[in-house]
């Protein structure tokens, strides 16, 4: 499956791995507390390239709960707040990789790599808790400006 064109504008809209293009925090926070649809979960796992096993087991869920959502259409706000965990590292790496295709292409790959800065771990194991996720960011930050990470 070839991966999806990127937005032109991806440095100024928050979550549009998602589909959101929320201009605010404001915006995004409703719309986490209202709960994204399963539509805005499978733009991230295109984007980003997961299976729907990684997204569940990264989200803190299960496929079975997966599959159930489907049928609401609708994730609750817990789920919802952990991917946009995946789509905000995702995109941030984007921006650090170049904010292009390529640069796309090149976070996929980074997010599954074992990261030295990480203890040899992949961001994406990291990313599994809010904690590892901001480590993930400070690593990316390091990445942007230059820091031997």
């Amino acid at each position: 499956m070839p991966a999806p064109t990127l937005p032109s504008d991806t440095a100024n809209v928050l979550g549009w791995s998602l589909g959101l293009r929320a201009h605010s925090p404001a915006d995004l926070i409703d719309r986490v507390e209202t709960g994204f649809s399963m539509a805005a979960l499978a733009r991230v796992r295109r984007h980003a390239g997961l299976d729907e096993r990684e997204a569940a087991e990264i989200m803190g869920t299960s496929v079975r709960t997966l599959a159930r959502r489907r049928k609401t259409g609708r994730l609750e706000a817990e789920e919802s707040d952990r991917l946009y965990r995946i789509a905000r590292l995702f995109e941030r790496a984007v921006e650090v990789f170049g904010g292009d295709a390529v640069a796309a292409d090149e976070a996929r790959l980074w997010l599954r790599m074992p990261q030295w800065g990480l203890g040899d771990e992949t961001p994406l194991a990291y990313a599994r808790t809010e904690t590892g996720a901001r480590e993930v960011e400070a690593l990316l930050n390091r990445i942007d400006y230059g820091v031997l990470s």
